[in-house]
């Protein structure tokens, strides 16, 4: 379980990743995105950024892979915003949470039809 400092250093990530991420002016980064968690090492020094793009699945995955190769820039303005001497390397990846989400809402309302 994380710490409480922990904690609130991703959630101050995932804050600033949201307004960093929402600046870039790439192309199959136009697509609704979130960013649901972020969970960083012990250490620091890496950081797993998990995304969910309420869109295609090539859609996600060329979000995906922008924001991996995007990465120097995303450091490097988190460092700046965040005032640390080091970022953590990202890896984003894909969440399927909102979809699954979804997709159990689906369910209920079907059950709560068929009930009625």
């Amino acid at each position: 379980m994380a710490s409480n400092k922990a904690e609130r250093l991703n959630e101050d990530i995932k804050r600033e990743l949201i307004s960093i991420v929402s600046q870039m002016k790439d192309p199959r980064l136009e697509c609704f995105w979130t960013i649901m968690r972020v969970e960083t090492s012990p250490d620091l020094t890496n950081a797993r950024v998990y995304m969910s793009v309420l869109e295609s699945d090539e859609k996600c995955q060329a979000a995906i892979k922008a924001l991996n190769k995007g990465q120097g820039f995303i450091r490097g303005e988190l460092s700046k915003r965040l005032r640390i001497k080091r970022s953590p390397e990202f890896v984003f990846l894909k969440d399927d949470g909102a979809a699954y989400a979804q997709k159990i809402n689906e369910i209920l309302r079907d059950i709560n039809k068929n009930d009625d």
